[in-house]
């Protein structure tokens, strides 16, 4: 059975399909939740919100999944036997609860063998309520979760609307990569010799395994997370001035932080020169994904110096630049040839870097991918102009915050997402791995230099601005 291939019970509902090599590589990592948070204005009970959770799963299929795991370790979807989705209601006291709450939720296990591997929190008040939504980045990616709050927003306003007929099937990225991005045959020779000297070694991992690994994990890291916005008239003068020097929104970010790093944090470290593109890659693939939710992203990596004499856009150009070189079905499906490798194989570099197995042929090969050490200052995921609605009946959508993910691989985490016009920025990082005030002395420098280049003089169309500090106010 391929990787698309169904059970003869899937009119039944009952879908089983093996994962990917990208879903089974995120199974086992300790930090491998994200979330999502939609601000709502409006009241919003918890049974209004409990029916919106179950037509949801009844259109995706991967919200009531499970894993199984067979004899070799590779991981299976299946649907049979997954309890409902919890859906848990918690008093809202400020606008700030939903940062230590998503923090807490970054650390909570999933039940991979139990399921389901998502689940959602209301912070509720009366006119305001906060949406946590929680998932398992084996079944997600950031635009996945932008899709099902709207789905959700649609469901809460109008309990009568029919859920979409057929279901949505998730496309499976093995079965529909572009031609020639898996490696060569010689490639694919070695990581079959790999595979076979590992799993002669019997190395294996049990449930208690992975508890003590996630355990372990949490108290070796603590995580932080700023957030903050731009209004619309900010987005809409951001965007009109990238337009302008013809770089992407993602390049200005970058080139303001990286600024940003070296004028706070100096280059000593060379991961601080290192940029990490995440990249969605749902139009590359053979088949169409539409707004299925599933793991449909990847990254391109380079290394870019810091030139103190350059201006603001043209080190945002020679990113620019870079990046759209690097922007090739090769480089962006590279990752994929990772996933060739036994799947307790990919648990077992989990447990080395963790400090939890003194296995020579995993530690040298996870030095070998670079996966041992810091990897970048920061990285940027944009996930763009994302056009849902923001009015649902009596309910409005205010902001969507996310989505927060944590990785002991890179210093700071900044996902950007605009919904409704307004641009989201927010920013997750480790408190072991660099101090609070260090990151925000970054992300306050950084805000200030994208400022600066982007009211310049005689290059303002717009009215509702007329300083760097107009366009900085209210970015704290």
């Amino acid at each position: 059975m391929n990787g698309s291939t169904f059970t003869k019970d899937y009119l039944k509902n009952e879908y089983k399909r093996k994962m990917s090599g990208t879903e089974r590589k995120f199974l086992r990592i300790p930090s491998a939740n994200v979330v999502m948070v939609a601000q709502i204005n409006g009241l919003v009970s918890r049974e209004q919100l409990k029916a919106a959770v179950i037509k949801a799963r009844q259109k995706h299929f991967l919200l009531g999944i499970r894993v199984s795991l067979d004899k070799d370790s590779a991981g299976w979807f299946t649907q049979k036997n997954v309890p409902e989705i919890p859906v848990e209601v918690m008093p809202r006291f400020t606008n700030e609860d939903w940062i230590q709450t998503t923090i807490e939720e970054l650390k909570r296990t999933f039940s991979i063998q139990t399921g389901p591997l998502i689940r959602f929190l209301l912070l509720q008040s009366p006119e305001v309520s906060d949406l946590i939504v929680t998932a398992h980045h084996s079944i997600c990616d950031g635009r996945s979760l932008v899709y099902l709050i709207r789905d959700i927003m649609v469901y809460l306003s109008n309990p009568q609307q029919d859920v979409e007929t057929p279901q949505v099937i998730p496309v499976v990225v093995e079965d529909c990569l572009p031609s020639s991005v898996m490696g060569s045959f010689f490639y694919r020779l070695i990581v079959k010799r790999i595979n076979r000297k590992w799993i002669r070694k019997g190395i294996s991992f049990n449930e208690n395994d992975y508890k003590d690994l996630h355990q372990t994990f949490w108290l070796n890291n603590k995580v932080s997370i700023l957030s903050w916005e731009l209004t619309e008239p900010q987005t809409s003068i951001l965007v009109s001035r990238c337009r302008q020097e013809q770089v992407t929104i993602n390049s200005a970010l970058y080139a303001a932080f990286i600024a940003a790093q070296n004028h706070i944090q100096g280059d000593s470290q060379p991961y601080l020169q290192n940029i990490m593109v995440p990249v969605d890659f749902r139009s590359r693939l053979n088949k169409p994904v539409g707004e299925a939710i599933g793991f449909y992203v990847s990254a391109v990596m380079f290394k870019q110096k810091y030139h103190p004499k350059k201006s603001f856009w043209d080190m945002a150009g020679i990113i620019d630049k870079k990046i759209k070189q690097r922007l090739t079905n090769k480089n962006i499906f590279q990752g994929e040839r990772l996933n060739l490798l036994s799947p307790s194989l990919m648990d077992g570099l989990v447990f080395a870097k963790q400090g939890k197995l003194n296995d020579k042929m995993a530690l040298n090969l996870l030095k070998k991918k670079g996966l041992d050490k810091l990897f970048a200052g920061i990285v940027i995921s944009n996930l763009g102009k994302i056009d849902i609605p923001v009015d649902y009946g009596n309910l409005h959508l205010e902001a969507v915050r996310g989505a927060a993910v944590y990785s002991d691989s890179a210093e700071k985490i900044l996902e950007v997402v605009t919904v409704g016009g307004k641009m989201y920025l927010t920013l997750t990082f480790g408190d072991t791995i660099i101090a609070a005030d260090v990151v925000a002395k970054v992300k306050d420098t950084a805000m200030k230099y994208l400022a600066e280049a982007v009211i310049a003089p005689c290059q303002l169309n717009d009215q509702s601005h007329s300083s760097v500090g107009d366009f900085m106010r209210g970015l704290g």
